[in-house]
C-alpha cells in the first residue's frame, strides 16, 4: 500500500527508541513515504485514496490541532504492524508501517491513540538522544547498588544481580510507555476520538498473537494491561467499558 498522489521519499534510519509493539536490534535504513500538505489536505474527497489514508488523513487533521508542537506523518513499506516516534534534525516524524494501516485504517479510534502515543514519546523526551543513555546511567547505578547489596547478602550471587538489574532496566522502559499511553488516550479523546481505540488495538494484537507475551521480559506491558489501563482511564473519563462492544463507540462516534 502507498500514497497514491504528491509524495516525496525519504530515507529515515530506525533508531528503535520509541517502538510500539517491539524493538529489533536491525537499524537498516527504512525506505518511508512523507505526503507533502497538498495531498493531506485532499485526501478526504480523492477519489484514489483509500478508506484507510483518508482515515489516517483526518486523525492526523485532528491530531495536528491537539498536540503542542509540529510533527510529520509518514509510511513505511514494512509488512510488519507497527508504528513509531523518529527524531531527525530536530524534525519529529510518527512513521506508520504498511502492515498497520492494513490491519488498523479502518478503527480512527486506533490511528489516533497510536499517533497520540508515539507523539507522547516525543513530549516526554523519550525520542532525544541523550535520554537513553541517561536511563542507561541510572540502571548502572542501580545494578551497582544491587551489586554491593547482594555480595553483602548472598554470596556468589552474580546471576540472581544480574537479573535483577535487567529488571529495574526494563521497568525504566515499561513506564515510559505506560506514561505514552495515557498521554495517547488523553490527546486522542481532547481530538475527538475514544481512548478505547487504545484497548481495541490490545485486544486485536493480543488476537493475532503480537506484542509483549511475558510482561517482565518486555520492555512494553503486556496486552492485557494495556486493555486494563484503557478500560480504566475511558471509564475515569466517561463511565462507558471498552469491553461491552469492542467494534463500536457511540458516545465518542458522535463527536467525531
Amino acid at each position: 500500500m502507498g500514497f497514491g498522489i504528491c509524495t516525496t521519499r525519504n530515507t529515515l534510519a530506525v533508531l528503535c527508541s520509541a517502538l510500539l509493539v517491539a524493538c529489533t536490534n536491525t537499524k537498516k535504513p527504512m525506505a518511508v513515504q512523507i505526503p507533502n500538505e497538498a495531498w493531506w489536505q485532499t485526501a478526504n474527497t480523492n477519489q484514489t485514496a483509500s478508506n484507510a489514508e483518508k482515515n489516517l488523513a483526518t486523525v492526523r487533521q485532528k491530531m495536528v490541532k491537539t498536540v503542542p508542537f509540529p510533527f510529520v506523518v509518514g509510511l513505511s513499506d514494512s509488512t510488519e504492524i507497527n508504528a513509531f516516534a523518529e527524531l531527525q534534525n530536530n524534525q519529529r516524524y510518527i512513521i506508520f508501517t504498511n502492515g498497520f494501516i492494513a490491519q488498523f485504517g479502518n478503527d480512527p479510534d486506533v490511528m489516533a491513540t497510536v499517533m497520540g502515543h508515539e507523539l507522547a514519546h516525543h513530549q516526554l523526551g523519550h525520542t532525544q538522544a541523550d535520554y537513553a543513555k541517561n536511563r542507561d546511567a541510572a540502571v548502572d547505578a542501580t545494578s551497582q547498588a544491587l551489586g554491593m547489596i547482594a555480595s553483602y547478602f548472598i554470596p556468589f550471587s552474580g546471576l540472581i544481580v544480574g537479573n535483577a538489574a535487567n529488571g529495574v532496566g526494563l521497568t525504566f522502559s515499561r513506564n515510559d510507555e505506560r506514561s505514552a499511553d495515557e498521554m495517547g488516550m488523553q490527546w486522542a479523546m481532547q481530538a475527538g476520538f475514544s481512548p478505547c481505540g487504545s484497548y481495541r488495538f490490545a485486544a486485536k494484537m493480543n488476537a493475532l498473537g503480537e506484542g509483549a507475551a511475558i510482561p517482565f521480559l518486555s520492555t512494553h506491558p503486556g496486552n492485557n494491561e494495556r486493555m486494563e489501563n484503557a478500560e480504566l482511564y475511558a471509564q475515569s473519563k466517561r463511565a462507558a467499558p471498552c469491553s461491552g462492544d469492542p467494534g463500536s463507540d457511540p458516545v465518542m462516534t458522535q463527536a467525531k
